[in-house]
């Protein structure tokens, strides 16, 4: 009887929570983007590099071209193509208040393809991001608008769907409304983290951060082994959850945490705002992740950390271990659908060593704090970082090394790379007296990567010094930039005949800048030339332009730095 029981006391809560749900969002308004089952390569909410993910990736079979339904009667009320982000992407505009999102599209459909082509070549550009009038583009629902595809910063075929709010554009998981997928498998939990809050902390007699791998999974999985605490510590879950049918390993919707059967912190990603999204570089062990490319979701909120995502957080996440006794802890991760894992383990609690843990950093001229400006200079370097740049106050570390082969100052060692920023910064360097004046147009920031080459971190000249915005810290040097981007020509060369073929595909390049614009021409006229980033691909689909005899092809190529490439060819049709 006490089973069934603790069975129909969990069914009436679930069944509440729908209805709670549905009666916040309408239910049956929107139909699926698709017309097959909807298997997922991501949720919502999904911890992603540097934000969270603010819709649901539906799988295309791996393939691109399949056909994409309106979700609702409603108008285009955007249109953006980039090579970058969510490449081809359609916004439609709801009569109930909602805006539903299409990205990664191969291409658009029908009325919308001609209008977006016009616009092309009024615009004479490739990437555009244009807002039709409300009674330009009428949809209804269930209206092909588009084909899926890969295009943008997509790592694979598939459709990113979302559902908005219009008036605040923020973004809610649209499983919310009904849209439905199928899940019957509960969360894995992969690993659990104690970290200590300061240096009067410790994890089984020692100050310092520990990680235990879970290497078995079951719906309540209790750790044998009891751990000592002493003094305020935090927690940490490395988690993710599938759904049936697919191997992918995707975000989970809630997490919380009981110590002794009191709820201490919780999370659930319902919405988010895209402002906030930047705060999950808070929210996770962002050493940890730099380190590893581990994504361990913290119980520790730090003072700048504004994400909307936490529901009840007691103390910062931050607890409290000083009685001498025992205290049991339990993660429960649960997905949208309700399917749940449980980890508990039983901690021992012991008095801190020292009298009490420090109060706060000690103040220097390197003490940062979150809520004020910041500026550190010397006489090669200076730094500003603005007002809530920082997650918590910090005590700033600097210093230089000699200069780099290739570059043209001091090394200059800027803080760490494992404490993470969420606002731009300016940093300025001061090349040193081998650059020649001639190149300073051609100088730029370049930072060390994790396989300790340089990247591009952008820049410009400004009385005496490189300029430029970052948010990373890390290792920077001056560089210059003098080489022109390079153009491969895969599918034609001068005096070619084209007349069997359908299009013009082109492979750009750069050294280290990076490519800025690109132009193709034929007989002096633009072509639209679809330019995806990932491969560095240019294509050109015959249209009138190119006409029957000899036509004279052009492309001119720009890097960031101004370096130019171009490309000259005759092709005859």
């Amino acid at each position: 009887m006490k089973i069934v029981f603790k069975i129909l006391i969990f069914l009436v809560l679930i069944f509440n929570v729908s209805i709670s749900y549905s009666q916040k969002y309408p239910q049956n308004y929107f139909r699926a983007p698709v017309d097959f089952p909807i298997l997922l390569s991501g949720t919502f909410g999904e911890l992603r590099s540097n934000h969270f993910h603010s819709g649901i990736d539906i799988k295309t079979n791996g393939r691109r071209g399949e056909k994409v339904y309106a979700a609702a009667d409603g108008y285009v009320s955007r249109i953006k193509v980039s090579p970058y982000g969510f490449g081809k992407a359609l916004y439609i505009t709801h009569p109930n208040g909602y805006v539903s999102v299409y990205a990664h599209l191969f291409c658009f459909s029908g009325q919308i393809a001609n209008y977006v082509k016009k616009e092309h070549y009024r615009r004479e550009s490739f990437a555009m991001d244009i807002y039709p009038d409300s009674s330009k583009l009428r949809i209804k629902k269930g209206q092909i608008v588009a084909l899926s595809g890969n295009s943008g910063s997509s790592g694979g075929p598939h459709l990113h769907f979302e559902i908005r709010d219009e008036k605040t554009e923020i973004p809610i998981n649209p499983l919310f409304f009904g849209i439905k997928v199928k899940d019957n498998i509960r969360p894995f939990i992969r690993s659990y983290k104690i970290f200590p809050f300061d240096d009067f902390s410790e994890i089984n007699n020692r100050n310092k951060a520990l990680e235990y791998k879970v290497l078995y999974q079951s719906p309540k999985l209790k750790i044998k082994d009891t751990l000592t605490l002493s003094g305020k510590i935090y927690f940490g879950i490395q988690t993710y959850d599938q759904q049936n049918y697919t191997a992918n390993k995707n975000g989970v919707y809630e997490i919380n945490l009981y110590v002794d059967n009191k709820l201490i912190y919780s999370q659930d990603v319902e919405k988010f705002s895209f402002f906030e999204s930047r705060y999950l570089n808070s929210l996770i062990d962002y050493s940890e992740y730099i380190k590893t490319r581990k994504r361990i979701q913290r119980t520790y909120v730090a003072p700048n950390n504004k994400l909307s995502i936490y529901k009840n957080v007691i103390e910062h996440g931050v607890f409290d271990f000083y009685d001498k006794k025992f205290h049991n802890v339990t993660y429960v991760v649960k997905d949208f659908a309700g399917n749940t894992s449980k980890l508990s383990f039983v901690v021992k609690s012991e008095k801190p060593h020292a009298a009490k843990p420090i109060a706060a950093i000690p103040k220097s001229k390197n003490s940062f704090s979150y809520k004020t400006k910041n500026h550190f200079e010397t006489k090669d370097m200076i730094l500003d970082i603005p007002k809530n740049a920082l997650y918590e106050s910090m005590t700033f570390e600097y210093k230089t090394g000699a200069a780099r082969k290739n570059s043209f100052s001091k090394t200059h060692y800027i803080h760490n790379k494992f404490t993470p920023l969420h606002k731009y910064c300016s940093l300025a360097i001061k090349p040193n007296s081998t650059l020649p004046a001639r190149l300073r147009n051609k100088a730029l920031l370049a930072k060390t990567n994790k396989a300790g080459r340089l990247v591009s971190a952008g820049g410009k000249w400004e009385n005496g010094y490189v300029v430029s915005k970052t948010r990373e810290f890390g290792v920077y040097v001056v560089v210059v930039d003098t080489i022109a981007p390079k153009i491969k020509a895969l599918n034609i060369f001068n005096n070619k005949n084209i007349s069997s073929q359908k299009t013009i595909k082109i492979r750009i390049s750069d050294n280290f800048s990076g490519i800025k614009s690109y132009r193709g021409t034929i007989n002096n006229k633009w072509i639209l030339m679809d330019y995806d980033a990932k491969t560095n691909t240019l294509t050109y689909k015959f249209d009138s332009i190119l006409l029957k005899g000899k036509n004279k092809f052009k492309l001119v190529v720009k890097d960031d730095k101004g370096n130019v490439g171009v490309y000259l060819a005759n092709l005859l049709k």
